[in-house]
């Protein structure tokens, strides 16, 4: 008896042990996989990390070379601002572990964005721009464990959109299309005369003193100015002039803008002021040539006062002198949309422009309300900001595109990286 006893003791004995031998086993393969998903895991976290900047490179590659051409540029000059711009990239801050050397790049130019490669291609046509970027090699963790080699590509299609179908809250003045360098002839930073008291200063045709015709009668042009025009105006690739200087009701709309409310029945309820209305010390002013003369000193660092004050003193201008953050002013209300068209076509009289695009500019100082002087109303170039106030169209046109346009990007027929 006792003898049964002490076998039965020993198989229990000998039972238990397999069984803590075998959760040895299981306990050591289930961390072997824990560990290795977690290895596996930091390989995968860098690839989707290093897909995502290259894609975003790629898509600034083939948007600069979208711009170039759109510009007039050459393909050979395209691909060199491929180059030039994934060369950028991989030295800026954070990207200095970008390497193209192992990589393929290939550059493509069609006549359609869903076409590639495109063996009709003009280059008189709109081109679209196909980068792409294959063999990108990314540095092994633990991978290579599992027989994986971390290989990644992108591509990007870009073009020009379709032209603007609508434009939103414009005032009704326009200016020609220049011929200095900037966006359609004008500089950022730059003043410019927006609407003229001496018609030969414009190129307008006789009659025009650069103010269109959103509708007839003074009060429609001052609270235009004011920022009454609030809707869109529909297929807006073309405008048409309204002759004669209306002088008192441009002066009197656009200055609520910078909490002036002397006459014409507008109020600070209805169209308040801007919320920094600070003007330069010493007004711009322009000469019998046209020319505009703006020797402000006031700025920053002794440089003309100007739009880089005025954003330097927002969004919080508290205690600033000018500062209308208390007393309801309105963010942005110096900031005028307004067409740049091609006068080359212009006459005496009424005429209907084309609009090449929508530049933002700054409202420097208060519009004059009469014509003593005859002086402009002034304002600096910012911006061309036709994407901020148009609206396009979804399908990109065949041939040239009329009227305003943007450099957009398309999906990729041949992917699904953009």
């Amino acid at each position: 008896m006792g003898m049964n006893i002490n076998r039965s003791c020993a198989a229990k004995q000998l039972t238990m042990k397999k069984q803590q031998g075998l959760v040895l086993v299981l306990v050591t393969a289930t961390m072997m996989l824990i560990v290795g998903i977690g290895a596996f895991a930091v390989d995968i976290n860098h690839a989707l990390f290093n897909r995502t900047r290259l894609q975003n490179t790629v898509d600034t590659a083939a948007l600069a070379a979208a711009v170039v051409v759109s510009n007039g540029g050459t393909t050979g000059e395209a691909e060199a601002i491929v180059s030039s711009t994934l060369t950028e990239m991989a030295s800026a801050s954070g990207n200095t572990s970008m390497d193209f050397s192992s990589s393929s790049l290939i550059v493509q130019f069609s006549n359609s964005p869903g076409t590639f490669p495109d063996a009709s291609y003009s280059s008189t046509d709109d081109t679209y721009v196909r980068v792409s970027i294959t063999g990108y090699e990314l540095e092994n963790f633990f991978a290579l464990m599992f027989g994986v080699e971390k290989e990644i590509a992108a591509s990007a299609v870009a073009g020009p959109s379709a032209p603007f179908t609508l434009a939103c809250n414009l005032v009704p003045m326009a200016v020609c299309s220049g011929d200095d360098t900037g966006t359609n002839g004008y500089n950022a930073g730059q003043i410019y005369g927006l609407k003229l008291a001496d018609q030969s200063q414009s190129s307008m045709g006789s009659g025009n003193f650069q103010l269109l015709d959103f509708g007839s009668g003074a009060a429609t042009v001052r609270e235009a100015l004011a920022g009454g025009f609030e809707e869109c105006v529909d297929t807006i690739n073309t405008v048409q002039t309204k002759p004669g200087g209306t002088v008192g009701p441009v002066g009197q709309g656009l200055n609520t803008r910078l909490n002036d409310y002397g006459g014409g029945g507008v109020s600070a309820d209805d169209y308040p002021p801007d919320v920094f209305i600070r003007e330069p010390v010493k007004a711009a002013t322009i000469d019998n040539n046209g020319d505009v003369k703006y020797q402000d000193t006031s700025g920053a660092g002794g440089s003309p006062w100007g739009y880089s004050d005025y954003e330097a003193e927002l969004p919080d201008c508290t205690g600033v002198s000018g500062c209308m953050i208390e007393n309801g002013g309105r963010y942005n209300r110096r900031i005028l949309p307004v067409p740049i068209v091609d006068c080359s076509t212009a006459t005496g009289g009424t005429n209907t422009f084309n609009v090449e695009a929508i530049g933002c500019f700054f409202l420097l100082q208060k519009a004059p309300t009469n014509n003593s002087g005859k002086q402009a109303v002034f304002g600096e170039f910012i911006e061309d900001c036709t994407v901020a106030n148009g609206t396009f169209g979804n399908t990109p046109p065949p041939g040239d595109p009329e009227g305003p346009y943007r450099i957009v990007l398309y999906k990729d027929p041949l992917g699904d990286s953009s």
